[in-house]
């Protein structure tokens, strides 16, 4: 299973006018990261598919790394742009 998971990496999607988009948010003591992820419903799949957008990730400098675990996602929405 993780074989075919690693031969297929996901492709960024471009995104299409009125759809929802999901933003996913995470950050660790040194690094924050954010993706906007499209769903779509696909043949063969009981449940909606998740597509990415849009990835970014940043490793944070030392005074950024002090920041409050609140402030350090907001710091990820923000690079979202």
């Amino acid at each position: 299973m993780v074989k075919l998971l690693l031969t297929r990496p996901p492709i960024l999607v471009p995104p299409s006018d009125g759809e929802s988009l999901l933003l996913y948010i995470a950050a660790t003591m040194q690094v924050v990261s954010a993706a906007l992820v499209v769903e779509w419903e696909e043949e063969g799949h009981a449940l909606k598919v998740q597509r990415p957008m849009y990835f970014i990730s940043e490793v944070l400098s030392d005074s950024k790394t002090r920041y409050s675990q609140i402030q350090k996602l907001l710091y990820a929405v923000l690079i979202t742009k």
